[in-house]
């Protein structure tokens, strides 16, 4: 059932575990963990087919928590330039790009 799951929203990752304990099932779980992927196909797939039920409104909050850490908490690679006058390159720490902040720690 999750590699048929996987194969038709084509994202994500299966991991197969054996029984912990004897009278346990072995188990096995479908995780989808880019913030792309979930918010693109997984939240849409959901709002799409998800029945009026306890899980749809468990859903419902957790889409919420995912879209406002998505909009305001998320870090996104690349998005802030190097502060030196005329570097284009990513800001890394200190705001700083590799280069500038290998200089600063050279100094």
């Amino acid at each position: 059932m999750c590699e048929l799951f996987q194969s038709f929203l084509g994202v994500g990752c299966i991991t197969f575990s054996p029984r912990r304990k004897p009278h346990y099932d072995d188990e096995v779980t479908f995780s989808v963990q880019s913030l792309q992927e979930l918010t693109d196909v997984v939240v849409p797939f959901m709002d799409a087919h998800l029945p009026a039920s306890y899980k749809r409104q468990q859903f419902l909050e957790w889409r919420a928590h995912l879209l406002n850490y998505v909009e305001h908490s998320a870090r996104r690679r690349g998005r802030r330039p190097c502060t030196i006058r005329d570097c284009d390159e990513p800001a890394r720490a200190y705001g700083l790009c590799r280069r500038h902040l290998w200089e600063y720690r050279r100094a």
